[in-house]
């Protein structure tokens, strides 16, 4: 299906402005989990309003109780479900629902008069629930798309429990349909400045 898309019509001919692209990737970073860290996803649109998507993140921060040093870190896998509104002045707005499988890991390091003890933690590998909505809109025709996914934890754990929740992410957004489209459309955006960019972007 997708390689019957991507090649739909000889010359390549442009989706419709007001329709998601069959296939994207993501490359994110933020609030994941615990802190912040990249995430990226693959989303699949089979029909045009609704998509699913594939998720992979991971968190770390480090912090200095007790005289020690210690890092967290975490690692996340999932998917989700997501619901495409019709596009607003170039706008796209997404609610979406996600359930990812969250692994959390802590090292705590502590300096004593004969050397430095480590004391490991796994914690067991939990699920967790994200509900938010995705906001992005294409940086040049066919192209790129900046983006933003804000949302809500919800489960046990430390993604859940600190910073109330929050899951919030920002980056780019790239439609793979048509691979020659979206390479006139880097070209574009590597030789554009910003004006360029936003008219191409806004105006067909």
């Amino acid at each position: 299906m997708f390689l019957a898309r991507s090649a739909k019509g000889q010359g390549l001919a442009p989706r419709p402005d007001n329709q998601v692209a069959f296939a994207r990737i993501g490359l994110l970073a933020g609030r994941t989990g615990t802190a912040l860290g990249p995430s990226g996803y693959v989303e699949i649109n089979p029909i045009r309003w609704v998509g699913f998507c594939a998720i992979v993140s991971r968190s770390n921060a480090t912090s200095d109780p007790d005289g020690g040093r210690a890092r967290d870190w975490d690692f996340s896998t999932g998917a989700c479900v997501t619901a495409h509104a019709p596009q607003i002045k170039g706008f796209l707005i997404s609610p979406f629902l996600q359930m990812e499988y969250l692994n959390n890991h802590e090292r705590f390091a502590m300096a004593e008069a004969d050397g430095i003890i480590y004391r490991d933690s796994d914690d067991r590998l939990r699920r967790q629930w994200t509900v938010g909505t995705s906001v992005d809109r294409a940086i040049v025709r066919n192209g790129p798309r900046w983006a933003i996914r804000l949302g809500k934890n919800f489960g046990r754990g430390p993604a859940s429990s600190e910073a109330g929740g929050l899951y919030f992410v920002g980056g780019l957004i790239i439609p793979l349909d048509h691979p020659k489209m979206l390479g006139r459309s880097l070209g574009m955006f590597r030789n554009s400045n910003p004006r360029d960019l936003s008219a191409s972007a806004g105006h067909p």
